[in-house]
């Protein structure tokens, strides 16, 4: 594939928001108010879905517990006093609605940075958490992301809460590994991206197999990252040797 004749993706535009405005001015002095520019969106616990949405999660988890009170489970003495809410709070944190995704995405992708810099950007061993579709049992993610800048790049730590976002969302590790490689390329407008991910997946580590060590590895190449096998070959050689501490 020719990174000349990939497709670019142009992300909407960001809507300014305004904050709490200021006291008006006396009308004898007036002054000129201030736009404020977008504030970044960010996750934060306290975050909730749409209301339609929580309540059919809380509900959900009041039915769960209602089958393991079948199951001859006290779930009525105090250890499961608001085990429903918790449970349910916690599914949310790990899960986001999608349209708050795609906006922080785009706010992330839109605060780039001119820089006379063309060599390969990498951020390594990024732990994230994320859900599997299957179980809706938790996966540990650890992955490395790279990219080729053409004229912007994006700040160092905008790469590791990409990778946080995207796993935030109930999807297949290889569709994580894919999307993270187009949103560097496309979205960045870069030369090439490259994905490598390794996923601990309680879904077979903790019931049906249990393959305890078992790490699931994917890996996503886009333009020159695909085009060249040194590019490629050098990604893997930095982003799978052993981890050497910094301090």
């Amino acid at each position: 594939m020719n990174p000349k004749n990939k497709k670019k993706e142009h992300a909407a535009p960001l809507q300014a928001h305004r904050g709490p405005g200021a006291m008006p001015a006396p009308e004898e002095k007036p002054k000129e108010k201030t736009k404020k520019a977008a504030a970044p969106i960010r996750l934060r616990h306290t975050d909730r879905p749409a209301p339609g949405a929580a309540e059919k999660i809380y509900s959900g988890f009041a039915l769960i517990l209602d089958g393991l009170q079948q199951m001859g489970y006290p779930v009525g003495d105090e250890n499961f006093n608001e085990t429903g809410p918790r449970a349910a709070k916690a599914l949310m944190e790990l899960v986001r609605p999608v349209s708050e995704i795609d906006q922080a995405v785009t706010d992330l992708v839109e605060h780039s940075f001119t820089a006379a810099y063309d060599e390969m950007v990498i951020s390594k061993h990024n732990i994230s958490f994320g859900i599997c579709p299957h179980h809706l049992l938790p996966v540990i993610y650890r992955i490395s992301v790279a990219y080729l800048p053409s004229e912007k790049v994006l700040g160092i730590s905008k790469l590791s809460r990409l990778v946080s976002l995207l796993s935030r969302r109930p999807a297949l590790q290889e569709q994580l590994t894919q999307d993270l490689a187009e949103v560097l390329y496309t979205r960045l407008d870069s030369r090439g991206s490259a994905v490598y991910a390794e996923g601990l997946h309680l879904c077979m580590a903790a019931r049906g197999i249990q393959a305890h060590e078992a790490r699931v590895v994917t890996s996503a190449v886009r333009g020159m990252f695909r085009d060249q096998s040194e590019t490629r070959q050098e990604f893997l050689k930095l982003v799978t040797a052993s981890p050497l501490s910094l301090l």
